[in-house]
């Protein structure tokens, strides 16, 4: 089972017993996040833009504060995968509208940031990489007792 982008939403202590009830033993749970690698900085950039918007800091490691699963799971494994998807300014902006932030904005909001992230990719080749890292963890249910 996979849980991408939602792990932190959910309340451990009703989720994790689900979870193990419909994975069979030996069976894998694994939540993951893919994060913006704003180790680049016109990525650091973007986060910027987003969060005033937004309100606030937008920015989201992907680690979990405690990764302990609990007794139904084996301790959890880490792994982290770099990759990046191939944008263009208007994929960009056209991907970045599909975001509650965005979408909940007032249209003066709206305005500011589409014109922030035109001046942020200004500078960019016609089509540039949004690089990410996914971040996984890995738990194996464990045997019933």
């Amino acid at each position: 089972m996979v849980a991408g982008q939602s792990y932190h939403w959910f309340d451990r202590d009703r989720a994790h017993p689900e979870i193990a009830r419909v994975l069979r033993p030996d069976g894998v749970f694994a939540p993951l996040w893919n994060i913006r690698d704003e180790a680049v900085p016109w990525v650091a950039g973007l986060t910027r833009i987003v969060g005033d918007l937004a309100g606030g800091d937008r920015r989201h490691e992907g680690l979990i504060d405690d990764p302990d699963l609990g007794p139904l799971f084996s301790a959890p494994e880490t792994a982290i995968f770099s990759h990046a998807v191939p944008m263009t300014a208007d994929s960009l902006l056209a991907m970045m509208r599909t975001r509650s932030y965005y979408l909940t904005a007032p249209p003066a909001a709206r305005g500011r940031f589409e014109e922030a992230l035109h001046d942020l990719t200004a500078d960019l080749p016609e089509t540039f990489d949004l690089p990410y890292r996914t971040i996984v963890y890995r738990a194996r249910r464990r045997q019933r007792a």
